[in-house]
């Protein structure tokens, strides 16, 4: 199985990278440890004078932000072996023992009290044993368990496995008292990815409960379903449902590590979860997918291939792309197919650099509706209302730099065109990336032998057949100590269409999902979405605007006169597809679109940016063709 490399072993060099690296940092240096074991403390009756954070993290989903900041804290220990972050995880974590010792068991949570006299009230409540109000319990605990994992795992916290481990065992000790009647009322609520850890946890200790509760929390039944026909996804809640497929995935691991199954039954187990988790990533790239990574619209999966049909403000929850990039990683590692590392590609340079402002805070929603913009949450802690995407864009943004590098035995794979210096006992590989010049190069101060390396040279390089064979990925390269290997490459400008309206077209320049760049008129007026969650109100396309409203887990959209480009004379949709790039001149400025006019049929030249750089500005990235 390829292998990851640890985040210390890598130092990205990349200054977008390192700029959204820096952002991200300083919001987890910010995090108070106080007030992040507040929830906790006041779950057990311990006094504190701290004050949870507000929004989600004030809630009865309290909790989950927090884990996901327990694993970029962890993430940052491994990267950067800061002494501060170091500092505020042990006392996270002898915080955390304290709760425990004084509940008696290795139950943890910061979600708001409803009873002081049962603080398991909310899992009483989803399996019937008692009445009030719940969120998504087990969605909260699976976040708190992962980050502590992390700690104990990557960060190597002294403690952190003891804590870890004793709310593992309050976990599988629940789950396996479940009859089959309960089990299904639990699953029916959103549980994260409580599969996934617990087979992580069983694959680290060989302790078979966890592996017994992690099971529990499988659904191979619904797995087949959701790939069963046509439109089954449809309605479907996506972030809930990634995890499910990836812990299912995981599964096979801990099965494969499983000594006491024998090897056809083991073998077969393992084909099927990784044959599921293969259709599922499938579907959904091909029928759920933008060109930025994005998913869905609204949280949910749309009908099969209704991409142009469900554009909205609400499109391309941030969740889900940490998801899916998860899951592409795992299928990646276990199969080696570089479509895997292409949808991680797309994420990263698009969906995932453009969710971090320009002055930080992250995005929940990514409007693929042309005229709308990217809303950030506040950039500091103790503002922020802690949705569920500012937790894990705090993790992908200390965690990215472990996408770049993986180990096939002994050959080392640069897999992400990142630049970024790779170090192996104790010999550095300088990995550089130029776009603008369209140079890359590869040296090492290496004075012994040093590992086989390949790189993969990306489909949307232009001269890429005159530097691979056919059908090949991956350009092996020889390395002498102090010599550099250098290669030129141009980028491909590439069409983008969306199979449910032929007219509607964009364009992308190598990685980079291109946009027509909209202002900032009418901005900062927003409609509300979900729980303290907001979106743009007003669609503005040049001198046309648009109010629209905004109906949870349902598309509402509207389409403006401004939305249509008129084509040159003699073009249509089907000609222009074929002689797009007549009209797209790169000059000293950027890259231009020329010979298209606008509703008014006034001859207009159009910018186009990358995505990621929009984040002051509404954009377009999907326009309407049509003929003069």
């Amino acid at each position: 199985m390829i292998s990851q490399f640890d985040l210390n072993s890598i130092k990205i060099i990349d200054e977008r990278w390192r700029e959204a690296e820096k952002k991200n940092a300083l919001f987890i240096d910010e995090m108070d440890t106080e007030r992040v074991l507040a929830g906790f403390r006041i779950t057990v009756g311990i006094k504190t004078d701290a004050k949870p954070y507000g929004g989600w993290e004030n809630s009865l989903i309290a909790g989950h932000a927090i884990g996901h900041y327990f694993s970029a804290l962890a993430m940052r220990i491994a990267s950067a072996n800061d002494e501060k972050s170091i500092e505020k995880a042990k006392i996270i974590i002898e915080g955390l023992k304290e709760c425990q010792k004084q509940i008696g068991s290795g139950f943890l949570s910061a979600s708001t009290v409803q009873d002081e006299n049962n603080p398991y009230i909310q899992f009483d409540i989803l399996e019937g044993k008692a009445d009030g109000n719940q969120w998504v319990p087990w969605y909260a605990l699976h976040k708190v368990l992962n980050g502590l994992l992390d700690l104990w795992i990557i960060a190597r916290i002294e403690d952190a496995k003891e804590v870890t481990t004793a709310l593992a065992n309050w976990v599988s000790k629940r789950v396996l008292s479940w009859n089959e009647e309960t089990r299904k009322k639990v699953l029916s609520v959103e549980y994260g990815g409580m599969n996934d850890t617990l087979y992580q946890l069983y694959i680290h200790t060989g302790k078979e409960e966890y592996l017994k509760a992690a099971v529990v929390f499988d659904e191979p039944d619904l797995y087949e379903r959701l790939l069963g026909f046509v439109n089954r996804m449809k309605g479907v809640h996506a972030n809930a449902t990634i995890p499910k497929i990836l812990g299912y995935l995981t599964g096979a691991l801990a099965f494969e590590k499983a000594g006491e199954i024998k090897e056809t039954t083991k073998n077969l187990e393992y084909a099927k979860r990784i044959n599921i988790a293969k259709r599922f990533w499938d579907a959904v790239i091909a029928n759920q997918t933008y060109a930025t990574g994005g998913i869905g619209d609204m949280e949910h999966f749309f009908a099969d291939g209704l991409f142009d049909g469900s554009r909205t403000q609400c499109n391309a929850e941030s969740c889900c792309c940490y998801n899916m990039m998860k899951l592409s990683s795992l299928l990646f590692r276990m199969t080696g197919d570089v479509k895997y590392l292409e949808y991680t590609e797309a994420t990263l340079w698009n969906a995932r650099l453009g969710s971090i402002g320009p002055n930080g805070g992250y995005t929940y929603f990514n409007p693929m509706g042309t005229g709308y913009y990217r809303l950030y949450s506040p950039e500091k802690p103790k503002d922020n209302p802690f949705w569920c995407c500012v937790g894990t864009g705090m993790e992908d943004f200390a965690s990215f730099a472990d996408k770049i590098y993986f180990l096939d035995k002994k050959t080392v794979l640069i897999t992400q065109w990142i630049s970024s210096d790779l170090v192996l006992g104790g010999t550095r590989y300088e990995f550089r990336v130029n776009f603008e010049e369209g140079r890359v190069s590869l040296k090492t101060d290496a004075n012994t032998e040093i590992l086989t390396i390949k790189l993969r040279i990306p489909k949307w390089i232009k001269n890429r057949d005159s530097i691979l064979p056919d059908n090949e990925d991956y350009l092996e390269i020889s390395l002498k100590r102090n010599a550099e290997f250098r290669l030129d490459f141009e980028m491909e400008i590439t069409l983008l269409s969306l199979t449910d309206e032929k007219s509607v077209k964009g364009f992308s320049y190598g990685p980079f999902v291109l946009c027509i760049p909209l202002g900032d008129e009418k901005w900062g007026i927003t409609e509300n979405a979900g729980i303290d969650v907001e979106a743009p109100a007003w669609k503005v396309v040049f001198d046309e605007s648009y109010k629209g409203s905004i109906t949870y887990a349902k598309t509402t959209r509207n389409v403006l006169d401004n939305e249509y480009l008129m084509l040159p004379e003699g073009e249509n949709p089907e000609s222009f597809s074929k002689n797009f790039k007549n009209y797209i001149h790169k000059e000293k400025d950027g890259i231009i679109l020329t010979g298209l006019a606008n509703s008014k049929f006034e001859e207009i030249n159009l910018p186009l940016i990358p995505y990621y750089q929009t984040g002051n500005l509404r954009y377009g990235i999907y326009w309407y063709l049509k003929e003069r």
